[in-house]
């Protein structure tokens, strides 16, 4: 874990009497100073259980925020899902995983992880918004109850793009910032970590791909990776925007029946 400079808080004309600080509007502040209180705190971070990428993000997902990974069909972020998945449960974590495509595999789980482990997993499959819904709401008191590790919803966006519309996009944009900003209120209550997996599509006016709810996914998370596909096992992790990690670094990792591995020519760049 890194400390890290995380708020810095300026307090006008105050002055420091007898041990204690006196706001602004008391009465026997006569000194008027500014003063700068610099507040550290310990940013805690839950290994990916993949090299390069907890390279990527020194050291794996950050707890307290939701990290995002998005990208094409192909590029990863299922397997990045399971992989975390795997990780914390073979540690003897408890994962709330919400899957809305059917991807999560067992078999798959169990060829990173031992069979004991797929116990620590709470798989809740989802076929409609409305489930998405109300099964978001419900995770505070699975957390509660079951003491989770980390929560991951695959895909957070499927069934949204699904049911949003020209008619009624404003309240589905509603519904869908509503469940992110539970899945970050939940977060930062139980200081674990939220990974979702985002969708993509091509957008003409910004020249590339786009997130799939645009500017909502974009708010809510403070770490978005882009995953991309490099070669027929490799792809590609370029983080595109963290709180406190420069933008633009990548990693090379290889998809592998062991689970996500470095490349052998995998490097941060």
């Amino acid at each position: 874990m890194s400390p890290l400079l995380s708020h810095v808080i300026q307090f006008e004309c105050i002055e420091f009497k007898s041990g204690v600080w006196c706001s602004k509007e008391a009465e026997l502040v006569k000194d008027k100073r500014v003063v700068t209180l610099f507040l550290f705190v310990e940013v805690e971070r839950v290994s990916t259980g993949c090299e390069p990428l907890d390279t990527l993000l020194n050291g794996g997902v950050e707890k307290g925020v939701i990290s995002n990974f998005y990208g094409e069909s192909g590029s990863g972020k299922t397997n990045v899902c399971i992989q975390v998945s795997a990780k914390v449960a073979e540690n003897g974590g408890k994962v709330a995983y919400i899957d809305s495509e059917a991807s999560f595999s067992p078999e798959r789980f169990m060829q990173i992880a031992n069979e004991d482990a797929l116990d620590n997993i709470f798989l809740k499959d989802v076929t409609d918004f409305e489930q998405q819904d109300e099964t978001i709401e419900g995770l505070e008191n699975l957390v509660e109850d079951e003491g989770i590790d980390l929560i991951v919803v695959d895909s957070l966006v499927s069934l949204y793009r699904l049911k949003v519309n020209g008619d009624n996009a404003q309240e589905v944009n509603q519904e869908l910032s509503q469940q992110l900003s539970t899945l970050s209120g939940i977060a930062r209550n139980h200081n674990l970590p939220v990974l979702i997996t985002n969708q993509v599509y091509t957008s003409f006016d910004e020249d590339g791909l786009e997130l799939v709810g645009r500017d909502v996914p974009k708010y809510w998370s403070k770490c978005l990776v882009k995953l991309s596909q490099n070669d027929k096992n490799v792809r590609k992790a370029r983080i595109a925007k963290h709180r406190s990690l420069p933008e633009g670094k990548e990693v090379l990792f290889e998809i592998t029946d062991e689970g996500l591995v470095k490349s052998s020519d995998s490097g941060l760049f």
